[in-house]
This record gives structure tokens, sequence and C-alpha cells, in this order.
């Protein structure tokens, strides 16, 4: 069966190409003075809301005010379970364990080099009681605010020598502005002052990354923007379930009072003053009594509960409609902030690939950060070697069925090199390329 294929394919694949004769085309060709040098459109269209000068040529953001927008989303993240979960499960979920590797060099290079980034690690970002330090974490400070935020920016400082980056300064995104630079068609970052005025960012030290920018926004998009029309709606209706079953657990008291017998000699104002007595004490009881407390009266009243009647409302179907739309706007599945469905693996497992693929592309943002700054601090000791910053694969749900699919796929490769299908390096390439996805 095997041989057989391999002929059929070797006679497909061995057929020598017959070139019909094709009429040639007359080909005009445009005059190269005819194509500008300059563009006619305009990258981002001009804002006439623009508050910061009449020429409208900073960019300003498509949505809110970030000054304005930032704490509330700040706030969703840190009030809000549902939102604080899905953030903090895409923080942990970008946070793979992290490494680097060096370029080829000699030894010594290597050594060196080694040693100018472990040094670089101790000052570059670090808090000074929580004694945490290096490029690790300033990496997770990257994945909160992009996940808060949408952006995240920072500045490189170097020492008084310059010889050396001294540390790695963050900045609040949400007081960063662009300019385009019309003649070089680049994006130039400003900041804004405590007393609204602009100032340049030197782009040779500034980073920025947006989380899907378009080319309307150079700014970013938070994941949590879709979030407060939905939240509005869980919080109300938390809020309504709560009174509910406060009401429906502590159930209404039904006071009944038998007249009581009166004494031999008794007058009737007697009597009724001592009738009201009762009531007032009652009444005052009942004022200061607490949801926990008993009870104790007279012998001539009776107590009765009265608790609601008819069906109760089925609150777990709306919260669990509620918190589907909170997970669709997170991006996450609902195992990931607590929800359990009954969901089947087959679809488990296709969300969590889904969510891993989703993770590495915010993890190629953090890398860049991670190699500019090792990468630079390198060239300013003039070392020749070059850094690549790597974070280790998510687990595979599925590993067994991928290395079986791995295996197949080699040996297929592998079968047609051995009868010239294909060549070795080409073969070579192809299993290099699949051991990157495995």
């Amino acid at each position: 069966m095997e041989v057989t294929m391999f002929n059929t394919l070797s006679k497909w694949f061995g057929k020598k190409k017959t070139h019909r004769n094709v009429k040639e085309r007359s080909v005009s060709r445009i005059p190269i003075t005819a194509l500008p040098i300059h563009p006619l459109s305009k990258s981002y269209i001009d804002d006439s809301f623009s508050l910061w000068n009449e020429r409208n040529d900073f960019i300003f953001p498509t949505a809110i005010d970030p000054r304005i927008l930032f704490p509330f989303l700040r706030r969703l993240r840190d009030y809000i379970p549902d939102v604080s979960a899905g953030v903090w499960a895409w923080v942990r979920l970008c946070s793979t364990p992290q490494s680097y590797s060096l370029s080829e060099g000699c030894d010594k290079d290597q050594s060196d080099a080694r040693q100018i980034l472990a040094d670089l690690d101790r000052r570059i970002y670090s808090g000074r009681y929580e004694r945490e330090h290096g490029i690790e974490t300033l990496v997770q400070n990257f994945f909160l605010s992009v996940f808060t935020y949408g952006c995240f920016c920072g500045e490189l400082v170097l020492d008084d020598s310059r010889e050396r980056i001294d540390s790695f300064i963050v900045i609040d995104p949400a007081t960063i502005r662009f300019k385009q630079d019309m003649p070089t068609r680049t994006l130039l970052p400003y900041q804004i002052q405590g007393d609204g005025s602009l100032i340049p960012l030197n782009p040779a030290s500034c980073f920025y990354f947006g989380l899907d920018t378009d080319g309307l926004s150079p700014y970013g998009r938070s994941p949590l923007l879709a979030l407060p029309l939905v939240i509005k709606i869980q919080q109300q209706l938390l809020q309504d379930m709560s009174k509910a079953q406060h009401n429906a657990g502590y159930p209404t008291i039904h006071f009944r009072m038998k007249t009581p017998d009166s004494p031999h000699g008794e007058s009737l104002n007697q009597y009724h003053a001592r009738l009201n007595e009762q009531l007032t004490a009652l009444r005052g009881e009942i004022q200061q009594k607490e949801a926990d407390s008993n009870l104790i009266t007279y012998d001539n009243v009776e107590i009765q509960y009265v608790g609601p009647a008819g069906h109760s409302v089925q609150w777990t179907e709306s919260i669990q409609a509620i918190g589907e739309q909170v997970i669709s706007a997170l991006h996450l599945a609902p195992f990931m902030i607590g929800r359990n469905w009954g969901t089947t693996q087959s679809w488990g497992t296709a969300q969590y690939q889904l969510l891993t693929n989703n993770a590495k592309t915010v993890q190629e943002g953090a890398k860049r950060l991670a190699e500019w700054i090792r990468n630079l601090e390198l060239i300013l000791h003039r070392s020749p070697i070059t850094v690549m910053h790597q974070f280790a694969p998510h687990h595979h749900l599925d590993v067994y069925d991928r290395a079986r699919a791995f295996k197949t796929s080699a040996e297929t490769l592998i079968a047609l090199a051995k009868h010239g299908l294909l060549d070795a390096t080409t073969a070579k390439q192809r299993v290099d390329t699949m051991l990157r996805f495995l």
C-alpha cells in the first residue's frame, strides 16, 4: 500500500511541466513621476472636538477621556467579583515561566552578557518594600495594565554616565497623547502635565503598547469597555435578589392579642391603662428585635409567622444569563472565573486552546518590551550578543493526541524526502515549524 502511494505521488510530481505558448501581453508602464512622494491621505481623521490646540494635530482618544475612564475601569477590576476574577485569570494565564536565550558568541562574551543582564535585573524595576525586582516583575505590571486599560507605557532612564540603564519608569497611560509628524508619518508621544500642558517624550526611550489598536486610534482598547452596562444590570439584579431573599428568610410577624381578663375591683380606666401599657411594651420590644433574637411576650399574645405564598423567582437563570454576558465581554471561558455549566470535554479543550492562543498574542508585546530593554543594555556595554525573551508554552490538554499527530506528520515528511518527493532542507524546515507549535 505504501509503495503504491509513493509511486502514484512520483507520477504526479515527477511529470515535467509543459509550458504553453501564451500570447505576450503588452505592458504599459506608469511613468515614475506619476507616483506621489508624499501621501495624499491622512492616517487619522482630524477631531473637531480636540481640546489641545487649534490645528488639531494631536490624535484624540476615540472613547472617553482616559483620565476619567481609567479610574472607573480600575474600580470595576477591584470591586466587581467577576471582573476581578477575569482580569486575574488573564494576567496569570499570560504569566508563564520566563527565560531568555543569547545569540551565538564566544564563551567570554556569553558570560559577560549574562553578568550584565543579571546586574540589570537587580535595578531595572524594583519595589523598595516588596523586595521584588527584575524584568519578570515589570512583565507582570505590563499584563495587569494591558488587561485593565488596554495599554501600557513606560520610559527608560540612563544613569549619569549614560553607559547603562538606570531604571524603567512606568507612566500612567491615561496621560499619553500622540501627535502625528506629517513629513515622516510617525507618531510622537506626549504626556499631559498637571497644568494641562503637553511635553514631548523621547521616542528612543519611550515604550507604548496598545491592545487591539486600529487605523483610527493608536491608544488601544480596554477589554473592560464592554462591561459597564452589563455590570450595572448584574449589580442591580444582585441587590434585588438580596432584598427579596432577605424578605423571604425573615418573614412578617403577625400578632394576635386576646383581651385580658379584668381583675376584681379594677376600674375601666385602669383596665384601659394596663392594656395600653402592654401594647406599648410589645411595640418597643418589636422595634428593638434583631433577626436572630427571640421574642418573649405576654400570655395573651399569640405570634404567627406569615411567609410568602406562590412560586419563588428563578434567580439562578437570571444570574447565569448576566454572567454569560460578563464572560463574553472578558473573552473568557466559564471555567476561568469559577463557572461550571456541565460543558463537554471537547468544548472545554477548544475553549482552552483559544484562550492560550489569545494569551500568546499579548505575550508578544511583553516579549518586545523585555528584548528592547535587555538588548539596549548590551548595546550600551558594546556587547556583540543579542537576547531573545521566551515564555514557556502553555500545557495542552490533549498532549497525547498532539504528539501522535506530530509523529504521523514527521514520518510522512521523512518518507517523502526518502522517495525524492521533498528535499531534506524543506522537510527539516517543516519539522522545525511543527516543533515550535507542539
